[in-house]
């Protein structure tokens, strides 16, 4: 059975999503709450071996790493303190650090491994070495794209999306017809923002997940210079678009 890595588990939406497309998911999440949480959930699922969940930070070394918990949204809770500081930060709690390198030698090479870690994204991509990727990669894009887009090429991945998490678009579909007809549609029902989305047969809520798996995601894969190109374009029209994930791909 192929598996994916779910980094940055969370309540376990994206998960769920993976299990149900039969793959075996190993999970790491720092917050001990959410952990106690999707435990208690998906019992059977662990029992029979389909589920992995651990309990750690990713990291560059196995020293303890401390987690910064947001009161305003628990996820929002980081191991990067500044990111914390204007949502009602409630607490520290200690975490085992948790190299990339470990998890790969532990659980072998998955066939998908999408980061959502809150800021420390890179610490997860910039352990990646060429000839030991898999085959599909997903991260939440921030002030150090170039740098990470330029890693995942130096690794190995040669076609990239960029993908809104709000709608699961890829970057040049955003703002396409049908969805702001369907918005449009949404405001006359008296709801002014949609709260899921259906993409390649599914419902996924809106900001809460990372969307479709990448080989079914929506809109063409690019090449680096297009990724680049397109991006550099985007960015100043994107300030109330919500954020957007990577996804590359070795194939």
């Amino acid at each position: 059975m192929s598996s994916i890595f779910d980094i940055g588990m969370f309540d376990g939406l994206d998960t769920d999503y993976y299990l149900e497309c039969g793959y075996q998911v190993v999970a790491v999440e720092a917050n001990p709450e959410m952990i106690a949480r999707v435990s208690r959930e998906k019992a059977a699922e662990i029992a029979d071996g389909r589920l992995v969940i651990v309990h750690a930070a990713m990291a560059a070394s196995r020293e303890p790493v401390s987690l910064h918990l947001s009161g305003k949204d628990l996820g929002s809770s980081s191991t990067l303190p500044e990111l914390v500081e204007g949502k009602r930060p409630s607490g520290v709690v200690t975490v085992p650090g948790l190299p990339l390198a470990d998890l790969l030698s532990k659980f072998g090479m998955p066939r998908f491994m999408k980061v959502d870690i809150e800021g420390a994204d890179r610490v997860c991509v910039l352990a990646l070495t060429a000839g030991a990727v898999p085959e599909h990669l997903s991260f939440e894009i921030g002030s150090d794209f170039q740098e990470l887009l330029d890693h995942t090429r130096k690794v190995g991945y040669r076609r990239f999306k960029i993908v809104n998490q709000m709608s699961y678009r890829e970057l040049a579909n955003h703002e396409c017809l049908q969805d702001r007809l369907a918005r449009r549609f949404s405001r006359l029902l008296g709801r002014p923002k949609p709260t899921h989305v259906r993409r390649s047969g599914r419902l996924f809520a809106c900001g809460y997940c990372s969307g479709p798996l990448p080989w079914r995601s929506d809109g063409r894969w690019r090449t680096y210079e297009q990724t680049v190109a397109g991006w550099k374009t985007a960015q100043g029209g994107l300030a109330n678009s919500g954020w957007y994930d990577l996804l590359a791909t070795t194939s």
